[in-house]
């Protein structure tokens, strides 16, 4: 089951995560779901209330509560009659006002896959448009999950993306191949478009230009006319090869393929590489509206390092260029800070140094068009230990420093700054990882960390944090000008609780939601608020 904890923090350019300032931290009554329900979504907002949404077989449950005192205020359970076995429940959409629940459904009977949506009220805490038809298709590829013993369906088959300003939304996915053959399948994408009021703009199925052999699909992107984007790595051959032998230059390249409501026709967009390795790639609208593709990069073809962020830009017309300068490159002396003497010393030692295990969480693009990029380092180990009766497999997660970057409107690099943490356990999606948020003043890291880490010198690497042994909530913030500042929170371990950072849902323009988990297994609604 996927927890969520209820926080609302409230933020303004005012407001700044600092040791002059003080946090009211308050928890709720406890409360508990049904048994063996499936956990949807908090969402709502401070005027009108806060919803949990649960489903369990054919039945939807609303619990309401009020976003003042957290107390429930009310509970009802809606009778899905026409749910089936295959129902699935994709996500619930929140525009502000407007919420709404996408689910899925598979008729083996006729063959084909339909999308719904429900309209939620938070109000009255009911469903006041049901089962309403978004689209319809044949069969969706997607991936197996188990539901029970021996018991499997097919989910993840839709992927959903927003433009800028949360007003329209992209539905893509990608239909079950006809030749089973990569060499000889052109995947067929579907591509719907709709409002706030989940009106359908535009939609279609598009063939794709190369085959399964040799395309790779990145990132969805939506722009503020409908437009719907598919950024794409192709390969130069069917081998797949990610360097060519004898140029020693990436063996493949990028493009932007641009679906229009007016034409069936996909436009396409390379991307100039030169010489580098992408190792991760995105695709985000900017305040001018243009298409920004942000990345990062290796200049070496086999590694899991990486040196820095390219970006790149394409504008209304379908051109392509670098955004300014193009690659930024991650300072050493910047990503030297918190390790071990030894570990400094390997770094200068080696010859272009690369940070490892990079991943991309989130890219912000500013109103006065500067980008921030928000990087964490994280990798997986599978340990296999054989007892002399049988095997046990276990996956340990590491997340650990982040790393944000941020460039200016001129292109300009403004700065690098690397936030140190320590954490690690068996399930990925527990207490690891951080939640970003933003507002006029900067960027705030919201995860769970060890209090020895608060007041971390320069020269020392941090100490670990494990899923499950409790930790302390803490807030780092990087200003717009580059300063680091932290904060504890709360500490877990005096209320006994479980707090999830990364499942903080915003809910207005500066307040999240999200909750703690019990240890006797109920929940308590959590209110951060920020003090001057």
């Amino acid at each position: 089951m996927k927890h969520f904890f209820i926080a609302a923090i409230l933020l303004s350019s005012s407001v700044a995560f600092s040791q002059s300032k003080k946090f009211n931290f308050k928890l709720g009554s406890e409360y508990e779901l049904p048994r063996r329900s499936e956990d949807l979504a908090f969402f709502g907002n401070d005027k009108d209330g806060i919803v949990n949404l649960s489903l369990k077989k054919d039945e939807l449950n609303i619990v309401r509560f009020n976003p003042k005192t957290l107390g429930q205020t009310d509970e009802k359970t809606i009778v899905l009659p026409d749910a089936t076995r295959n129902l699935n429940s994709e996500i619930v959409v929140d525009f502000g006002t407007d919420y709404f629940w996408i689910h899925s459904d598979w008729d083996k009977k006729e063959e084909t896959e339909n999308l719904y949506y429900d309209k939620i009220d938070v109000v009255s805490g009911k469903i006041t448009v049901a089962n309403q038809k978004m689209l319809q298709s044949t069969k969706i590829a997607g991936v197996m999950a188990a539901t029970g013993f021996y018991s499997y369906k097919t989910v993840g088959k839709y992927k959903f993306d927003f433009n800028a300003d949360t007003t329209m939304m992209l539905v893509s996915y990608r239909l079950v191949p006809e030749e089973k053959n990569d060499r000889k399948n052109y995947d067929r994408i579907g591509i719907h478009v709709y409002d706030r009021t989940m009106k359908k703009l535009w939609g279609g199925e598009f063939t794709m230009p190369y085959t399964e052999a040799v395309m790779d699909n990145s990132d969805f992107s939506i722009d503020y006319q409908g437009n719907a984007y598919l950024l794409a790595k192709v390969y130069d051959s069917e081998k797949r090869k990610e360097r060519d032998k004898e140029t020693g230059k990436p063996a493949y390249h990028y493009e932007v393929l641009k679906f229009t409501k007016d034409s069936k026709k996909i436009i396409q967009a390379n991307i100039n590489l030169d010489d580098y390795f992408i190792r991760e790639s995105s695709l985000i609208e900017n305040t001018k509206h243009e298409m920004i593709i942000a990345c990062t990069y290796s200049k070496k073809s086999k590694s899991n390092g990486t040196d820095g962020v390219f970006l790149a830009m394409l504008d209304q017309e379908g051109k392509v260029t670098k955004y300014m300068d193009g690659y930024y490159e991650f300072p050493l002396e910047e990503l030297q800070k918190f390790e071990t003497a030894r570990k400094r010393r390997k770094m200068e030692k080696k010859d272009d140094y690369e940070a490892p295990n990079i991943r991309v969480r989130n890219v912000a693009v500013e109103a006065d068009g500067s980008v921030f990029i928000a990087c964490e380092e994280y990798h997986m180990e599978v340990v296999t230990n054989y007892n002399g009766r049988y095997t046990t497999t276990t996956y340990y997660y590491y997340y650990d420093d982040i790393i944000g970057s941020k460039i200016d409107s001129k292109g300009k690099f403004l700065w690098v700054r690397k936030i140190p943490k320590r954490q690690m356990g068996t399930n990925r999606y527990a207490t690891l990882g951080f939640k970003l948020v933003t507002d006029p003043s900067g960027y705030y890291f919201l995860y769970l960390d060890n209090k020895k880490n608060i007041d971390l010198p320069d020269d020392e690497a941090p100490k670990r944090h494990e899923d499950g042994f409790g930790g302390q909530v803490v807030v780092s913030k990087i200003d717009n000008t580059g300063n680091v500042s932290k904060e504890i929170v709360f500490d877990t371990r005096e209320e006994d609780i479980m707090i999830f950072p990364r499942d903080f849902d915003k809910i207005n323009k500066n307040q999240f939601i999200g909750r703690a988990k019990v240890k006797r297994g109920n929940y308590m609604p959590v209110l951060i608020t920020v003090n001057e």
